[in-house]
């Protein structure tokens, strides 16, 4: 029991994993960072940086209390959106653009939370579990 303890305690603690969701709205990008799928990433660093390679950085700002921050791209392409908190968090998201990005919304990148991910991995141990032993006590009989 102590061994499987050990193994589910990253799951109890909280999820300080740092996840960006990037909509397309229009014509601005929209991107919203938070810790562990629900706390938002207040006043985090964030850099733009254009499409093409070695490109210089678009634009630079911060996300707001909400963990929310915009811009708005000046041509189509694969932007690059990175998050920093400066406390070790960091994520980078790539934006493609259309080349007609005039109307519409469209959500991109949405990452599942460190939560979901544990349930998920819970869940598939359960799963393996039971059917091997399912197996098991067919043979048996």
């Amino acid at each position: 029991m102590r061994p499987l303890f050990l193994l589910l305690l990253p799951a109890l603690l909280p999820a300080h994993d740092l996840a960006s969701t990037v909509t397309l709205a229009a014509p601005t990008v929209i991107v919203r960072s938070v810790y562990g799928g629900s706390e938002p990433v207040a006043f985090a660093k964030v850099q733009v940086f254009a499409p093409g390679d070695g490109s210089p950085q678009h634009q630079a700002g911060s996300t707001d209390r909400r963990g929310m921050f915009s811009f708005v791209p000046d041509g189509p392409g694969t932007w690059r959106v990175v998050v920093d908190d400066e406390e070790g968090h960091r994520t980078e998201n790539s934006v493609e653009v259309p080349a007609n990005f005039s109307t519409g919304t469209v959500t991109v990148g949405t990452q599942p939370s460190r939560l979901e991910r544990a349930l998920l991995g819970i869940a598939l141990m359960v799963g393996l579990t039971g059917f091997l032993y399912g197996f098991k006590a067919r043979k048996r009989s």
